[in-house]
């Protein structure tokens, strides 16, 4: 039952992805002091909170996190569910697709690109470049009786020029986090599935391989936080933690 502190502080993020709302990587996240799961509608990026509502992105200033400051907003989507900070930019992932923002002034983020995918849910996390995108029918999302139940796999390493990779079918996904070469998605009635990772890049040519590593069909799993071996998942019942710097990983902590 160790590390039963660590689980609170990132159960804490968790806070704002209740299974009505909108996973992560622990890898390349430039200027990040928090950590949400993937279904989250906010983002913490230096001394900035972004958050999303169905009509607006607000930018908050929190270098006095006990007196934030609204500082702007911004316009989005109407369909918009989740966001993710990477490096210098803001993923959002919508019913219709994913939005780029660039935050390189970070009060006044600005769309950069969009890549459409089938009307379905769609929470997105990046590493190394590459994001991580699952797509399904499982809640009320948008006109969603055309939606899919997959995983998508794009190259941002050109923010504002996504290239597709390839698609997986999945079960039906929802949170999803990705450290290093592990990637985990919660993918509904099969459970938790981790999976490892193989890019490689043949020339400007990219390619991401995933091979499945465990799956924990037991697991009750809608979001996850993937962070230094550890993993968090939550659901509406409970939030339990993992070590996963072995395999089959060691459950470690339960809040209930």
């Amino acid at each position: 039952m160790k590390n039963i502190i660590t689980l609170s502080l990132l159960s804490f993020l968790l806070i704002g992805c209740g299974s009505t709302s909108s996973s992560s990587s622990s890898s390349d996240i430039s200027s990040s002091t928090g950590q949400a799961g993937s279904m989250a509608r906010f983002a913490i990026s230096g001394d900035y909170l972004y958050t999303i509502n169905s009509r607006e992105m607000n930018v908050l200033d929190i270098k006095d996190a006990s007196q934030p400051k609204k500082i702007s907003k911004i316009h989005v989507p109407f369909d918009v569910e989740t966001l993710f900070a990477y490096k210098d930019n803001l993923y959002v992932g919508a019913n219709s697709g994913m939005y780029i923002y660039d935050k390189t002034t970070p009060t006044q983020p600005t769309r950069v690109a969009e890549l459409s995918h089938a009307q379905s849910c769609d929470p997105v996390v990046v590493s190394d470049d590459i994001a991580y995108i699952t797509l399904n029918t499982g809640f009320e999302c948008w006109n969603n009786r055309t939606g899919v139940n997959r995983l998508e796999i794009v190259d941002v390493s050109t923010p504002d020029s996504p290239k597709f990779i390839k698609a997986v079918d999945m079960w039906e996904p929802t949170g999803l986090g990705v450290d290093g070469k592990t990637l985990f998605i919660c993918d509904g009635d099969s459970g938790l599935k981790v999976y490892d990772i193989n890019k490689t890049d043949n020339n400007g040519s990219v390619d991401v391989a995933i091979d499945l590593k465990e799956t924990l069909g037991e697991i009750n799993c809608y979001d996850v936080i993937a962070h230094n071996y550890n993993l968090v998942i939550s659901n509406n019942e409970n939030i339990r933690q993992f070590n996963y710097s072995s395999f089959p990983m060691e459950e470690e902590g339960q809040i209930k």
